[in-house]
């Protein structure tokens, strides 16, 4: 490699020259000065927002050619009323390097990431290199690199790529450059990316894709420089500036979770919602500005279907969506904003461009209400809605935005006439426990098997469509096997369509039907085994029953059920349906079997009859007092359960805490066969001490 030195404009002061503290490490996010009089902010990428992190008075001129140099973790840039290149410290002291520029401004240029070298780019004159390294005998000399005068195209920054040695810059029209900077002829055009105008701002990350901001908008776009066809891509809207340049450490992750300020949707990635697919999401550059009551930020997407603990609580259907209707969507906001909502109508996985059902909806502080219309053209059945939230308009169903939150949705269109009935309602949970020990009493803490569920069916003129169960495990105090069935009550096996039933557990396909084969009951069989889902933790016995074994919820689940043509909706029973327990084959139950029973040991809701798998002669022994032939089942002599069914989200006794201490209006309502104490469940009515909480 050959260079030609140029004139020497000014004396090097390395010798002399005492520079202020390095930043302590590579930073994740990236750095913009804008306007005349530099302003320096930290940019997130991965959440969309930039923070002004200089002080005031920390210059006085124009800066550009910022870069980040992974060599001594300083930023470097050309200060136009010094002329010489600065050094920028973490106390952001701006300090010349006493620079041999020959009188040249620059306002092109980023650092080498395998060579501690500063290259610099000037239209007409060519390309030269600065050494940074203050023990070289050329240090902060401008060199201009060999036959590199012709090499001229209109770029306004340019950023070296983290492995391959290249600098890459897109021109005003739109071209994507891979520019060598040693031998410049060698530079080659990899297409055009779809965008033009005067990108005064780029930079990599890790991961080698390449981010470049309009001057003119302040939008960044994304770039694989490897695709065979490389793309602009809208990541976020960023602030215009006239002056633009940004820097940023080529080798920093995109996100961390140290860094976590990102609030991300939760619909699956098809639609656009982790960082890698750019998918929608804000920044926390206000954090007031939410949905609902709460907004919670992470590193990356957390892609959960069912998930009470997420902060998707700021918008609601009020009413169905039905081909050719209209739906009222009511918002809650926590400030002035503006609210955009699609729907993947046509059920391809996609938020498309003409799906956008709500744009740029100015809303107020509280509960907005607004109506969307389904065209007959959607497609009906289970799909996804997002909703975005922000302080700027003219968002897309993906990339980033400075503030707010999204929030996605699984939803369901329906045929006209559909009607949906839920339990215990649309937007909460019922709560079934149990106490596994029967037919013996045991502890009877009812904190066994505890499970939040939710049921819903669709019918279309008095015709059954599906059932739909989803929900969670909130605890599990016993030491046996059990695992969790649904019988729809009054409905065959050969009433269901096996081969469509959409099944789920933590937002995955199991990869095997849960519909229970053999049977001729419609038996829907959730999990074999809870515990193959759920463990008690460190320093914990049991899951989630005791003070301090807290943990997050670990398994969720959601079944749609899709029955033949022609059912009748009067076919199916009562909500609840017939939620049940049984043994998990091959584990031994309690001295009363001898053996394991498996399948044939089921616990049902007081006064309900097993299933046809139940092994009749089990009743009557312990402390069972069931008569079938009165329809007596599943209670002992005093008339005392082994399973409740509450429409409530339920907090239930610690482990071993017999219930009547946790509730003590409880004893009470059973003798009374259910016709006082009916809130005996609410929280204001237990012994705060004796009930588990998170």
């Amino acid at each position: 490699m050959k260079f030609k030195l140029t004139a020497l404009a000014a004396l090097s002061l390395a010798s002399t020259q005492v520079f202020s503290a390095p930043f302590t490490q590579c930073p994740s996010e990236g750095f913009l000065v804008q306007d005349k009089v530099a302003r320096l902010y930290s940019v997130n990428l991965a959440g969309s927002f930039q923070r002004e992190i200089a002080p005031s008075g920390w210059t006085s001129a124009k800066l550009n050619a910022l870069a980040f140099n992974t060599f001594d973790n300083y930023l470097y840039a050309y200060d136009y009323a010094l002329g010489d290149i600065v050094k920028i410290g973490e106390d952001f002291n701006v300090q010349g390097i006493g620079a041999e520029l020959g009188g040249m401004s620059f306002y092109v240029g980023d650092i080498s990431t395998d060579q501690n070298l500063m290259y610099l780019y000037r239209k007409g004159s060519g390309i030269y290199r600065v050494s940074l390294d203050d023990s070289d005998p050329d240090f902060a000399k401008a060199e201009l690199v060999e036959n590199s005068q012709s090499f001229a195209p209109a770029i306004f920054d340019m950023a070296f790529h983290p492995y391959d040695g290249k600098a890459y810059a897109v021109d005003r029209n739109g071209v994507l450059l891979q520019i060598d900077v040693e031998t410049p002829e060698n530079s080659i055009e990899l297409g055009n990316v779809g965008q033009s105008g005067t990108f005064g701002a780029a930079y990599f990350d890790a991961s080698g894709y390449l981010y470049i901001s309009s001057n003119s908008d302040g939008y960044v776009y994304q770039i694989d420089v490897a695709a065979s066809v490389p793309t602009a891509t809208l990541f976020f809207k960023g602030p215009a500036s006239s002056n633009n340049d940004g820097a940023r450490c080529a080798f920093a992750p995109l996100s961390s979770t140290e860094t976590a300020a990102t609030d991300f949707g939760r619909a699956p990635d098809s639609y656009g919602t982790t960082l890698a697919e750019n998918g929608a999401r804000h920044g926390a550059a206000n954090p007031e500005l939410y949905l609902g009551d709460i907004v919670s930020y992470e590193a990356d997407a957390h892609l959960v279907v069912v998930d009470s603990s997420n902060d998707n609580d700021g918008v609601q259907l009020l009413t169905d969506l039905q081909l050719g209707q209209k739906a009222l969507l009511q918002l809650t906001a926590s400030n002035t904003g503006f609210v955009s909502a699609w729907i993947d109508l046509d059920g391809n996985g996609e938020f498309d461009t003409d799906e956008v059902l709500i744009s740029d909806l100015a809303v107020a502080s509280g509960v907005n209400r607004t109506a969307i219309a389904i065209p007959n053209s959607a497609v009906a059945g289970e799909t996804w809605m997002r909703v975005r939230f922000s302080s700027g308009e003219s968002l897309a169903p993906t990339g980033g935005a400075a503030d707010g939150e999204v929030e996605d949705y699984p939803v369901t269109i329906a045929v006209g006439g559909t009607t949906e009935l839920y339990y215990p309602r649309k937007d909460t949970y019922a709560t079934i426990a149990f106490e596994d020990n029967w037919p013996l009493t045991g502890d009877y803490d009812m904190n066994d098997v505890v499970i939040r569920y939710r049921l819903s069916q669709t019918t279309t003129d008095d015709q059954l469509n599906a059932i739909k169960l989803e929900g969670e495990v909130v605890a599990m105090g016993g030491s046996y096997h059990n695992g969790f069935a649904l019988r729809l009550s009054g409905l065959d096996r050969n009433m269901i369509d096996e081969a469509n039933i959409a099944y789920t557990i933590n937002g995955a396909d199991p990869g095997f039907s849960p519909l229970e084969a053999d049977r001729q009951e419609a038996i829907i069989i959730v999990a074999e085994d809870l515990y193959d889902y759920v463990t008690p933790g460190e320093e914990c016995k049991y899951y989630r029953t005791e003070a301090g074994c807290g943990s997050s919820i670990q398994m969720t689940f959601s079944i749609t059920v899709p029955v033949v043509a022609g059912v009748s909706a009067t076919e199916l029973g009562e909500f609840p349906l017939d939620p049940f327990i049984f043994a998990t084959p091959g584990f031994e139950r309690s001295y009363i079997f001898g053996e394991a029973p498996g399948r044939r040991f089921e616990i049902h809701l007081k006064n309900q009859a097993p299933t046809e798998a139940f092994q009749m002669s089990f009743f009557g022994r312990g402390e069972d007092s069931s008569v079938p032939a009165n329809g007596e089942y599943f209670a002992n002599t005093n008339g005392m359960p082994w399973a409740l069914n509450i429409p409530y989200e339920w907090q239930h006794p610690l482990e071993y805490m017999d219930i009547t201490y946790a509730y003590p209006k409880f004893h009470e309502h059973v003798r009374s066969k259910g016709t006082t104490n009916l809130d005996w469940y609410l929280e204001t009515e237990g012994l705060a001490r004796n009930i588990f909480s998170n």
